[in-house]
């Protein structure tokens, strides 16, 4: 798992000085503006998997709160003072970098649930005990993200919740509740908004609407057929050339397909789906429920964040802007994907 995050993040470095070079150029003056930044990034989140790797994940449980109020301190502040990028209010300003609070609000929800299921593991079959309190919470959560608004991280939030309800026990017919509240809510909110509705119209047609709604889809698509089998080779794509808008962060996965071909997009699939594979190995072996929750909430996390943003890239789904795990170029994602790595590989080495 630790050699599938550390080739991941290799990957990222590779992909990421390809792809946002001609962006360093174009918004800061320098090819390498993106690059360096990333690098110090992953140099960041090595740290994070190596220091969270050696804190035994028991004591997580202490952070429970911490983390809790301080998530919702800055999904409370990005709505007063955060900055607006392309409509969306998500980040918050700390001199040279931006900060981006919904990525530290998946960990804190992975934890807390944790913490919360374990105290009531003996109740999981009595709804009210159960479901009003993580609905309430997922509520509060949710409604913050989607001020900004981010309908993205707000269903990996929601698809995180169940995932660890069903790992914890809870009834089917309860987990089914508020997978269906979920599904209902989930298609509301995305016709609730013009901008919502023109990103579903370009994913039901992006050939046809490849001029307007649709293009970011459809050159994408463009990027990964012209990739072919081999790829172009690294550097030599053209889909970063103004041609694919956010090529270093949405659609990093544009670029593998374009610059490494069917072989390396595989690769980099094969890498993501077994760190997730070996996560839900890990919270079936764990040494007990706390753990074995954590590690299952973490599996979820990373491989709906995958799905959506690789869905999205190739066309499969509606463009959410989510990162690609352990890839996309973004300091606070590659930070809260590290921790929750380092959280996962210590419950690993303490599982038989």
């Amino acid at each position: 798992m630790l050699s599938a995050v550390l080739l991941l993040l290799l990957t990222g470095v590779v992909l990421v000085l390809s792809a946002s070079s001609v962006a360093g150029i174009a918004d800061a003056g320098g090819s390498f503006f993106y690059f360096n930044r990333h690098l110090l990034y992953v140099g960041l989140a090595i740290v994070v998997v190596l220091v969270t790797v050696r804190i035994d994940y028991r004591k997580m449980r202490r952070f429970a709160v911490p983390l809790a109020v301080t998530s919702f301190a800055g999904l409370v502040t990005v709505l007063m003072q955060g900055r607006t990028v392309n409509g969306s209010r998500r980040w918050i300003d700390a001199g040279p970098f931006t900060i981006q609070p919904s990525e530290l609000a998946k960990l804190a929800l992975v934890v807390c649930l944790a913490v919360f299921l374990e105290k009531r593991r003996h109740q999981l079959s009595k709804s009210r005990r159960i479901l009003r309190p993580t609905i309430l919470g997922l509520g509060l959560v949710c409604a913050l993200v989607m001020a900004q608004p981010d309908l993205g991280t707000t269903l990996i939030l929601f698809a995180i919740a169940i995932g660890m309800l069903f790992a914890a026990g809870v009834p089917k017919r309860d987990v089914s509740k508020v997978l269906g509240g979920a599904a209902v809510l989930g298609g509301a909110l995305g016709y609730a908004a013009s901008y919502r509705r023109a990103r579903i119209t370009g994913f039901l047609d992006p050939i046809g609407e490849r001029l307007d709604t649709g293009y970011q889809t459809f050159q994408s698509l463009v990027g990964l057929a012209n990739g072919g089998v081999s790829g172009v080779g690294l550097g030599e794509g053209q889909a970063k050339w103004g041609w694919l808008p956010n090529a270093h962060t949405d659609f990093i996965f544009a670029i593998a397909g374009e610059e490494l071909g069917l072989v390396g997009a595989l690769a980099t699939l094969g890498l993501l789906t077994g760190i997730g594979l070996l996560g839900f190995r890990t919270s079936q072996m764990a040494p007990d429920l706390f753990g074995s929750l954590l590690a299952a909430g973490i599996s979820v996390w990373l491989m709906v964040q995958v799905f959506v943003n690789v869905g999205g890239v190739v066309g499969l789904l509606p463009i959410t802007g989510v990162t690609l795990p352990f890839v996309s170029y973004g300091g606070s994602s590659l930070l809260a994907n590290a921790a929750a790595a380092g959280i996962l590989l210590n419950i690993a080495r303490q599982s038989t």
